[in-house]
């Protein structure tokens, strides 16, 4: 069986944007142009590509498949362009950096040395939830992902990980500053709290810590932006769960305290530096997971190996 690279590049477009407009609108041709050459490629490979559904386009079990092999095809190619860039001693590039925003101070601590050596190599970051996080490495649209509680994935690769336990962490006039001992969740739930959604790890394991210890959590404000969790915490108003990477600097100059929370979960929590399996990665990309694996100071502090 054969098939024209170019039309798995229609389907793609149209699978990514969500429709043939969109696609055609991307490419800068008509719409009538894509639309056919999809279905001549469905007729090349004798299968359905997609469905159309209320919410769009939605690719088949085949159109999947389609779609992970020209996304490989993509990440090769962008793989050997830079590696032919690299033997000519040119180091230009880009590297995509997928992450949460708790871990922000210590990936720009560690992404500084990176970029003053490979001044040419741009680095993208995007901060997003555990879930989002996961799927944009295995969709192949980051090469770097860090997160924090995930279980594991055979089409994910961990490169570093490290014991990041959860505390409270409130201001030093919050009642909870004056705690002389490890609190339990339900000394934690008598008081406002800042959590993020259930898109993020920390939230997902109290959800398990809850179910464990049969205690509710009920938050006040619910974000998915770790800075307004610390801000709230800041003022003395609430009490918010992080790992200490999150909220380092904070505790660093006394603003914030952190209480140890005995609760078996939330003291085995990881977060991981993590890769799609398989992939081949640029030597940029592979340069700069070396140095956040070894410099990172979330995954110097706890270390396990993977």
């Amino acid at each position: 069986m054969e098939f024209n690279d170019q039309r798995v590049r229609y389907f793609f477009e149209a699978a990514r944007l969500g429709g043939v407009r969109a696609a055609a609108d991307r490419m800068d041709i008509a719409a009538s142009a894509v639309s056919r050459q999809i279905r001549q490629l469905e007729m090349e490979l004798g299968a359905t590509l997609f469905e159309r559904h209320r919410r769009g386009f939605q690719p088949t079990e085949a159109g999947r498949l389609l779609l992970d092999y020209h996304s490989k095809q993509l990440s090769e190619q962008e793989a050997v362009m830079t590696a032919l860039r690299e033997l000519k001693g040119i180091h230009r590039g880009h590297v995509s950096v997928v992450t949460g925003g708790g871990v922000i101070s210590d990936l720009i601590e560690a992404i500084h040395p990176f970029s003053q050596r490979y001044p040419q190599i741009t680095v993208g970051i995007d901060i997003r939830g555990t879930n989002d996080i996961v799927r944009t490495v295995l969709e192949d649209r980051a090469h770097i992902g860090i997160v924090f509680y995930t279980a594991p994935n055979p089409l994910l690769r961990v490169h570093r990980s490290s014991v990041q336990p959860l505390y409270a962490v409130a201001a030093p006039n919050h009642p909870l500053a004056r705690a002389k001992r490890p609190i339990g969740l339900e000394e934690l739930a008598r008081h406002k709290l800042a959590l993020p959604d259930v898109s993020f790890g920390v939230r997902q394991i109290l959800r398990d810590a809850e179910r464990a210890e049969q205690c509710q959590l009920e938050p006040a404000i619910i974000t998915n932006s770790y800075r307004v969790m610390i801000e709230y915490a800041l003022t003395g108003q609430a009490t918010t769960v992080q790992p200490l990477f999150a909220v380092r600097r904070e505790l660093e100059n006394g603003q914030l305290l952190a209480i140890p929370i005995e609760q078996r979960n939330l003291q085995r929590a990881e977060v991981h530096l993590i890769t799609h399996q398989g992939r081949r990665q640029s030597p940029a990309a592979a340069r700069l997971l070396e140095m956040l694996a070894g410099s990172m100071p979330a995954f110097r502090d706890g270390a396990v190996t993977p």
